[in-house]
């Protein structure tokens, strides 16, 4: 593993590392390999709308509330990462980002962040068609954040010039493509017993295909608990290229032979839509959005939180912690006063306190064995009822029938994770 020091990659090794950064002393913790850790993780924050309306900055009270979840949490020495999924604070100049991160106490500062390229990240409007020269195509965040890609070892680069600037915007003038080089953002490492792939969905798959079977042979080689693979967009489309929205990578890597292997291990996150919900749960849950986290989106109700993974224990759980909605109101100081009170996330985690919805901890959806009989016993029911009623009544039966296991797929389905505890 390795960290950032005075503008250079340095090796750490496993437990405490004390730095000089900024004339200050720091210590750096790096866990055991197969270590369990604890880490935070949202995506599309927004406090400000300098740049882009920010819906829900002052309802949410998303920047003070946000950093003081953050110090709080942090503050327990269990802690290992911060990470966010794209969109940046929608801060085209850095000065948002310098706002916040003045907020956060040293306890933050010097756990391991990863954060992610997105659309607002390289176009502040969000949309290549409306780039600009004043947009920084992500040149500004992969410094600002940064993180040992795997630019950092293709020459010329190197463990001081760890950084790919051969895509200069100014001379180029493309204002609407992506105008960087995709392994600036290509990240993959084991930190614990947890593996992490992180993209920028900006650059081609053609070009990330190399080093995405390198990282499958990584994680087959180094065996963690789990791979997250981390990405922003959700979906194709606004600067997304062809292929590489998180879904579809995911997709990708198991269709490659190494990667193959993981199974359901290799689960994802993303962000992009402004929603928090279990993206993907066929057997288990395995793709996660958590990208509410002040913004507005039609797909949704408002929504504000955070998602806390701990794979301490001999588990892999990840957390939901939902600090504001629409329809539940905002419960930001019973969950900070909780924290603050029994020492952590962790704590609270594995409380019953009342914002936890009730869905069973290990809830899962229905399978074929379980839905079958079910399946079979209305099925017979409806066609005994066909026979004895009249076409008209019929109708209405397969209607009813329709309506009825609709809703039961979907609330099931729902009930995983969504606004609970995944284990």
């Amino acid at each position: 593993m390795t960290a950032l020091e005075s503008k250079a990659l340095i090796d750490v090794k496993p437990g405490a590392n004390l730095l000089q950064i900024g004339g200050q002393d720091v210590e750096v913790r790096l866990p055991a390999e197969d270590a369990g850790i604890r880490a935070v993780f949202w995506s599309d924050p927004c406090f400000s709308s300098k740049w882009i309306g920010c819906a829900y900055a002052e309802v949410f009270n998303t920047l003070e509330n946000s950093t003081a979840m953050l110090n709080a949490v942090f503050s327990d020495p269990s802690m290992d990462m911060f990470s966010i999924l794209g969109d940046n604070f929608y801060d085209q100049t850095g000065e948002l980002a310098t706002t916040f991160f003045d907020r956060l106490s040293p306890d933050v500062k010097r756990r391991f962040m990863l954060v992610v390229n997105g659309n607002h990240d390289i176009w502040v409007c969000g949309n290549p068609g409306c780039g600009d020269e004043n947009d920084n195509f992500g040149i500004g965040q992969m410094q600002y954040y940064a993180a040992d890609p795997v630019a950092s070892r293709i020459p010329p680069q190197d463990d001081v010039n760890f950084m790919d600037f051969s895509v200069d915007p100014d001379v180029r003038k493309a204002w609407h493509s992506f105008q960087n080089v995709g392994t600036n953002f290509l990240v993959y490492h084991k930190l614990g017993n947890v593996g992490f792939l992180a993209f920028s969905g900006a650059a081609l798959l053609t070009d990330m295909l190399p080093y995405f079977t390198e990282a499958c042979d990584y994680f087959v080689e180094t065996q963690p608990a789990v791979v997250f693979l981390l990405g922003h967009w959700n979906g194709g489309g606004l600067g997304c290229a062809l292929g590489m929205s998180v879904p579809k990578v995911h997709q990708e890597l198991l269709s490659l032979t190494s990667c193959k292997a993981l199974g359901n291990r290799l689960k994802y996150m993303d962000g992009h839509e402004h929603c928090n919900y279990v993206q993907a749960n066929a057997t288990e849950p395995v793709g996660f959005m958590i990208g509410a986290h002040g913004m507005s989106d039609s797909a949704c109700e408002a929504q504000y939180g955070f998602l806390f993974l701990d794979s301490t224990s001999a588990r892999v759980r990840l957390h939901y912690f939902e600090v504001a909605s629409e329809s539940k109101g905002n419960r930001f100081e019973a969950i900070f006063r909780c924290i603050l009170e029994k020492g952590g996330w962790v704590a609270k985690a594995s409380s019953e306190s009342t914002y936890l919805p009730t869905c069973t901890l290990r809830l899962t959806a229905l399978t074929p064995s379980q839905y079958m009989p079910l399946l079979s016993l209305s099925l017979l029911s409806l066609l005994f009822l066909s026979l004895s009623h009249s076409l008209s009544l019929f109708v209405v039966y397969v209607c009813i029938y329709i309506y009825i296991w609709t809703y039961l797929f979907i609330c099931v389905r729902l009930c995983v994770c969504v606004l609970s505890v995944c284990a």
